[in-house]
């Protein structure tokens, strides 16, 4: 399971890498030729938000994964390992409770764009297709932090801790 969790994690971070690639080649693109053409991208701004969704919700997977939140350690020293895992263990499930909170509240919003027919302005592209794009990237994540929470590993067997 847990090497179908890291193939899953490192989909989605190539995913968001080629999202951050195209986001930061279009606005690279339009801002050149808006200065020294006065000719715009058409539909940059849409292209730019969409790939802003891929980003954040498909970089997260291998941020929970490989437990490389940031961490604030300021009690890590005076206790024991034991106690630290513990503390690693729920800080996990705050997470995935987190993260199921927040995928709940992509639902309603989500199920409206569909039910009205939202379109974006420049591209005529769907928004329920972004919700798409962010509600994938969610599942992909809470799988992701499931898995770390049940590795079963210590905190201190590759995993990092800043």
């Amino acid at each position: 399971m847990q090497a179908l969790l890291d193939r899953l994690q490192r989909a989605q971070l190539i995913l968001a890498g080629l999202a951050l690639t195209v986001m930061t080649l279009v606005t690279v693109a339009d801002v050149s030729l808006r200065y020294i053409f006065n000719s715009p991208i058409h539909g940059s701004y849409d292209i730019v938000e969409a790939c802003l969704i891929v980003f954040v919700f498909h970089g997260l997977a291998a941020v929970f994964f490989r437990r490389q939140n940031i961490v604030i350690n300021l009690i890590d020293s005076p206790i024991g390992i034991r106690l630290r895992d513990l503390l690693v263990r729920l800080a996990d499930l705050v997470q995935i409770g987190c993260l199921l909170l927040l995928a709940w509240a992509m639902i309603a919003p989500a199920w409206q764009s569909y039910l009205y027919g939202d379109y974006k302005i420049e591209l005529g592209l769907p928004v329920f297709v972004l919700w798409i794009l962010a509600g994938s990237g969610m599942v992909g994540t809470l799988l992701c932090a499931i898995g770390a929470l049940f590795a079963g590993r210590s905190v201190h067997d590759g995993a990092q801790l800043l």
